[in-house]
């Protein structure tokens, strides 16, 4: 089973501590972003700016019970660990609110 956590991400990077069975992965990368409209009915109540996993800059590989530091990383493990982030980075990481005209008579008119 493989875990996951975000220690920290924004615009551009990001860094992960991933557990996979004994082992523990401290994983830095770069991030792309999109925007995202929320919408309140038709209107947009806030923008939020979304990060994306984009490719894997680092990458080391500890033993989780004693600490010691892997030399090399088996291409398979790369391969899992870029899966595993490609479908679980998906964070907002900005939200910029926009005005919303809330009234009933905003609905008569539409």
């Amino acid at each position: 089973m493989t875990e996951i956590q975000i220690n920290e991400i924004d615009d551009e990077i990001f860094n992960a501590s991933v557990a996979i069975g004994d082992l523990l992965v401290e994983v830095e990368g770069t991030v792309w972003t999109d925007e995202l409209d929320n919408l309140w009915g038709d209107q947009v109540s806030s923008v939020s700016k979304m990060a994306y996993f984009d490719q894997i800059t680092e990458m080391r590989v500890f033993e989780e019970s004693t600490e010691k530091e892997h030399p090399v990383i088996a291409l398979d493990l790369y391969n899992h660990i870029k899966s595993e982030l490609e479908k679980n980075i998906d964070e907002e990481v900005d939200s910029v609110d926009c005005p919303v005209d809330y009234s009933p008579r905003y609905y008569d008119l539409v």
